[in-house]
């Protein structure tokens, strides 16, 4: 069986994943480690191979939003019509992001909800 590098955990409320370039919203965060993320998006389908710096932001929690660059590695249809499951791999990150990413993913590990 496939054992993942990093457990991988889901946001206690939405999770914005905005492209940074164009503003848009590019989808919601579904699950995110530390080596990447998993993101539910509507209508636009990012392609595998696909670069994007992308600022993740929790509008409810007041938790610091986190800026990365990372490349679609997969996606695939969703149930409902015209919506798309997203892999992303975190690629570039710099030193203060990565300090948010971890102390985030920590208090994600120690919410009720625990890791996927």
């Amino acid at each position: 069986m496939h054992k993942r590098a990093y457990d991988r955990f889901s946001p206690p409320s939405t999770m914005e994943v905005v492209d940074k370039l164009s503003g848009s919203t590019l989808g919601v965060l579904i699950n995110i480690s530390k080596a990447g993320f998993m993101m539910l998006s509507e209508g636009n389908c990012p392609e595998a191979g696909d670069i994007h710096q992308v600022q993740l932001i929790d509008p409810d929690s007041g938790e610091p939003d986190v800026s990365v660059g990372a490349t679609c590695l997969w996606n695939d249809e969703a149930n409902a019509r015209h919506s798309y499951w997203s892999g992303f791999q975190i690629i570039d990150i710099s030193p203060e992001d990565q300090a948010k990413l971890d102390n985030y993913l920590q208090l994600l590990e120690r919410s009720p909800q625990g890791n996927l």
